[in-house]
């Protein structure tokens, strides 16, 4: 289900030609027909060009003597149906080989790509002579306002992962199934697919917008398009998204998208009208967001920030998380200082307790099921800080908001880090989220004394760096219990530095930095004094 609709949407927003679907029919194959793809020769991770009508990739093989032209198909699983994607029609094969410029039609994203003889029913028809690899695609398409960037898309699809990511304001983040291969099924039967660390439009209640500048009901630029400008029809100046992308060599995809957070400037009714809202005001705060897809698309990091461009402001942003809905069994939760067992959420459940620090709330999409069962998945939302508390929707177990309030200084930012991890275990679930607490925090580096260096007498004084973290820089040092000074050098780092008296012989040096949430960092080296 959710698969159709991701192509659904991709297509909408990158312009992609209507696909046409193989196979006609025909005869089976015989005994001995067969065919193989040679190019490419392994598994494929695809770059679709939003900004290009052309998108190719060779596809070279061989064939059996009685093959004479094959349909270039690319096969994945849609549910409990099979889907089949032409890549390329009826090429010819000569001397039992055959290549071809295919050309991708959309992010179809990942499919067993296959060279099958023309008139063979895909169907009905035998279909495991016929070898190729397995594709995989990413792309990042920005959906525009006109000329104005509103927001994006952009998915990323790995060996047996996937994660597609919209504008905050838009869904967020959001992991399907685990894929199962070589047979590339989707795990699991997403219904809306569920939408993981979201800033959306409005709030759990509806009541008003999910962010908050001051008390006042805040906008992002998809938000000023699609609804104040779109289903509430005002006529209002379209406010612009800036995304980029980077795709690293070892296949990580990371986004960064920034936006003014724009206010009503005649108060703050909901939803607003035409008298409450006849012209957008800068809220002064800006969000952007970095956004990375790794791990072999079963882990997506957030890192967002809020920063001020004149005077000291409130913040308040309710993010929503919203689970695959199964068909069957109810969804469970494991929430942090709430034991180690999944339990079953109610409508309206209010989870507090859940301390300061960074955590990870763990849920199971059917909580009957058996750990690993392939149609029930596993996933975990990690924080760097928690929430005030966990709010179920009145009318759901499946949606749930967590609600932040920061200060944002002049000149300067306030941080959030989280992470959405996902695989079909809750242990695999697990590690990945032990991984994303770990990187919520820089350890401090030592600069001096060197590891192993020995000091002249008992007065010691320790120097070092800290750098930015998920939320953001440490706000103290200590070095053996000993507070340091801390100088901001810029919004990514600081420089610490303390001295005290330590006796005669060998000590360790352990150097530990806390955060405004409380997590901490440490280092060590070794010292002689003497």
């Amino acid at each position: 289900m959710f698969k159709r609709l991701a192509r659904t949407v991709v297509a909408v927003l990158l312009g992609a030609a209507a696909l046409g679907v193989a196979g006609s029919a025909g005869a089976a194959p015989g005994p001995g027909t067969w065919t193989k793809i040679t190019t490419p020769a392994h598994d494929v991770v695809y770059k679709f060009n939003s900004s290009s009508s052309a998108n190719t990739m060779t596809v070279s093989g061989t064939a059996s003597p009685d093959v004479t032209s094959v349909d270039i198909d690319c096969f994945f699983t849609n549910g409990a149906s099979r889907e089949v994607r032409t890549f390329a029609p009826a090429v010819a094969v000569t001397g039992g080989r055959f290549s071809t410029i295919a050309t991708v039609p959309n992010p179809t994203g990942q499919c067993r790509l296959r060279a099958i003889p023309t008139g063979v029913n895909t169907d009905t028809d035998y279909l495991a002579a016929f070898a190729g690899p397995v594709f995989f695609m990413y792309t990042v398409g920005v959906r525009k306002d006109s000329t104005t960037p509103v927001g994006f898309l952009a998915i990323d699809e790995e060996a047996d992962g996937f994660i597609q990511a919209l504008s905050a304001d838009q869904c967020g983040v959001v992991l399907i199934a685990t894929i199962e291969r070589p047979g590339m099924d989707v795990e699991g039967s997403p219904q809306d697919g569920g939408c993981g660390i979201a800033l959306p439009s409005s709030n759990l209640a509806g009541t008003g917008s999910a962010i908050k500048v001051d008390g006042h009901n805040a906008y992002l630029p998809y938000a000023v398009s699609n609804y104040l400008r779109g289903s509430r029809a005002l006529t209002l100046t379209q406010t612009k998204l800036t995304v980029t992308w980077h795709r690293a060599s070892n296949g990580d995809l990371t986004v960064t998208e920034a936006g003014p957070l724009m206010r009503c400037s005649g108060g703050d009714a909901y939803p607003p009208t035409s008298i409450s809202c006849p012209t957008l005001v800068n809220t002064k705060v800006t969000f952007r967001r970095v956004l990375t897809m790794f791990r072999g698309a079963h882990q997506a990091r957030v890192r967002d920030s809020f920063t001020s461009t004149g005077g000291t402001h409130t913040v308040q942003a309710e993010y929503l998380v919203r689970v695959e809905q199964m068909q069957y069994g109810q969804p469970g939760y494991r929430f942090p200082g709430h034991g180690p067992d999944f339990k079953v959420a109610t409508p309206s459940l209010l989870v507090s307790g859940l301390g300061t620090r960074a955590a990870t709330t763990t849920v199971r999409t059917d909580i009957h099921a058996v750990d690993g069962d392939p149609v029930a998945d596993t996933y975990a939302y990690s924080w760097s800080r928690a929430p005030h508390d966990v709010r179920f929707s009145p009318s759901s177990a499946y949606q749930f908001a967590m609600p932040y309030k920061v200060t944002v200084a002049s000149g300067k930012a306030a941080y959030l880090g989280f992470a959405e991890s996902e695989h079909l275990t809750v242990s695999a679930v697990t590690k990945l989220a032990n991984v994303a607490l770990g990187e919520m925090m820089n350890p401090p580096t030592i600069t001096s004394p060197a590891n192993g260096a020995k000091l002249g007498g008992k007065s010691t004084t320790v120097k070092g760096v800290v750098t930015v973290g998920a939320n953001g820089l440490p706000t103290s040092v200590t070095v053996n219990g000993h507070a340091a000074k801390l100088s901001v050098v810029s919004a990514v780092k600081a420089t610490y530095a303390v001295t005290f008296s330590e006796t005669l012989g060998k000590h360790t040096i352990t150097a530990t930095a806390k955060d405004v949430a409380g997590n901490t960092k440490s280092r060590s080296i070794k010292i002689t004094n003497g």
